[in-house]
């Protein structure tokens, strides 16, 4: 949302429109290259946790931002669309990731990254703190449908690696099952979803080159290929 070169930038510059013509820009280069119409921009996803630069720590001044985003981009690409994305659960920048919602005007698909940790998903009790949970899967499939919006799962997958060690559920074929049964559950409300496929050690829920995690590997496949 902000320039990661300049130290210095801000959501509050961004909000107050400091950053808009690198986003005129943005929006001029998508044009030209015939891209615009079928382009989602994912914006300051995971906005409500406290790891990116771009964190939601004011709300409000967040969703300007945004506003002043999209207004710059779409001065030359207004066939841009914009993806929303919240990380599943209470937030750590912002508890409710609603306070920075810019306007139904400025987003047209809302987005939920979600992971097999905090709790993995053992067993049903956990499957349903996922997906029935505060701030949970269908919390935000709730919410998109009351604003006319569809749902995407732009992060997905499962975590047995190094970063959230014994807060996951490992080489996770049940994580894997549930996740699709719920993609299959949205049916055209579904936008698209996207597996995470990192081999890094801190992650290390890869499920193709390599299969670091093969009993989740298999899951994937036979959901997918039938």
């Amino acid at each position: 949302m902000i320039p990661e070169g300049d130290g210095g930038a801000t959501i509050d510059g961004c909000a107050s429109g400091a950053y808009d013509d690198r986003w005129r820009q943005f929006g001029r280069h998508l044009a030209a290259a015939g891209m615009a119409d079928e382009t989602i921009v994912r914006l300051g996803w995971e906005f409500n946790g406290d790891w990116y630069k771009w964190s939601a720590h004011d709300p409000a001044v967040w969703a300007e931002c945004w506003r002043q985003i999209v207004g710059a981009a779409e001065e030359s690409a207004p066939e841009l669309r914009w993806d929303w994305t919240v990380n599943r659960g209470a937030g750590q920048s912002v508890r409710d990731a609603r306070d920075a919602y810019p306007g139904d005007a400025y987003v047209d698909v809302v987005g939920v990254d979600s992971y097999d940790m905090y709790p993995g998903v053992r067993s049903e009790a956990d499957w349903n703190q996922h997906y029935a949970g505060e701030f949970g899967l269908r919390f935000w499939a709730d919410f998109a449908e009351q604003h006319g919006k569809p749902l995407s799962v732009p992060e997905w997958g499962v975590y047995p690696g190094t970063m959230h060690a014994g807060n996951n559920g490992g080489d996770n074929s049940l994580y894997i099952r549930k996740m699709v049964e719920f993609f299959r559950s949205m049916g055209p409300d579904l936008a698209y979803e996207a597996y995470f496929n990192d081999k890094g050690n801190y992650y290390a829920g890869s499920l193709w080159g390599p299969t670091r995690v093969p009993q989740a590997a298999a899951a994937y496949r036979g959901l997918y290929q039938g």
